[in-house]
């Protein structure tokens, strides 16, 4: 009999040991199962796929180009017709608001006012300068009737100050007048009315010594703009300036002023008119001065 073994006898080594598995060689990537390596050694497949173009989508595309770009230069077109239907819609409103009850304002809108200065009439050269000075004559004569009228509701004259500031607010505009073919011509008319209309102001006959200052620097602000206007007006006009006439009528509202203690009157531009009238600008008292001719 053979003695009964009572623990199991546990085998090591042999021909059924196994391998461990390996937790990283020279690859690092081998791994065993004790019946052979499932190392790896062919490279890794890439995942990555890359399809092989599209010859058809190419052709639709390029053939598609023209018209895409014609869309594209049809719809700036739009936005540009759009931009200029707002600027004329805008254009109308200000055109609305020029016009009142008793027709046109006398204020002329400011982008009206520059197409009226820019576009020439086709028959007449100087219809910008006509109508700016239309303008500028019913809106001088607008303010001067309303300051007229509320020194009546007063039963007082306004101070010279406050008259005189009213009429300086158009000197810009006269300016601009002046500027225009013919422009010289009218300008030197409504700078004359703007002393007239502080002529006709009233408020001599007080003597007062303030006042008169105020009224020697309004006319001397107006005789600083007429030496333009005059040098512009001779260079348009020439020898057809009657300028003997309007010396005179200047000398003769200045001798009236002088009486009340107000000089000069107009002292830098009757120089220049005396001395650029010497060369041909005299004329007879009674002769019109005619228009300037052009070619």
């Amino acid at each position: 009999m053979y003695p009964r073994q009572n623990q199991p006898q546990e085998v090591n080594g042999g021909a059924y040991a196994s391998t461990p598995v390996s937790t990283g060689g020279a690859r690092g990537t081998g791994q065993t199962n004790g019946y052979g390596s499932f190392d790896s050694q062919a490279p890794p497949v890439s995942s990555k796929h890359e399809p092989a173009p599209d010859l058809l989508l190419q052709a639709f595309n390029q053939a598609l180009r023209p018209y895409t770009d014609k869309v594209d230069t049809l719809e700036a077109e739009i936005q540009d017709l759009r931009a200029y239907i707002d600027q004329l819609e805008k254009q109308r409103d200000e055109v609305h608001a020029w016009i009142d009850k008793r027709g046109l304002r006398p204020d002329v809108p400011a982008s009206i006012a520059h197409q009226m200065d820019t576009s020439a009439h086709a028959a007449s050269p100087t219809h910008a300068a006509q109508t700016l000075n239309a303008q500028l004559d019913r809106k001088i004569t607008i303010v001067n009737f309303d300051l007229h009228r509320l020194q009546d509701d007063l039963n007082d004259s306004l101070p010279t100050p406050s008259f005189s500031a009213c009429m300086l607010k158009f000197l810009p505009d006269i300016a601009r007048l002046s500027a225009l073919p013919s422009g010289p011509r009218y300008a030197f008319d409504l700078l004359l009315k703007l002393g007239g209309n502080l002529n006709s102001h009233g408020g001599l006959e007080n003597g007062d010594e303030e006042d008169l200052q105020e009224r020697g620097a309004f006319y001397g602000r107006l005789d600083d703009a007429m030496v333009d206007i005059v040098q512009g007006r001779f260079r348009e006009e020439g020898d057809g300036w009657g300028v003997q006439r309007e010396i005179k009528r200047i000398e003769k509202t200045g001798a009236y002023l002088r009486n009340w203690g107000v000089e000069p009157y107009f002292p830098n531009t009757l120089d220049v008119m005396r001395s650029g009238g010497s060369g041909g600008g005299h004329v007879s008292d009674g002769a019109a001065a005619s228009p300037p001719g052009y070619n």
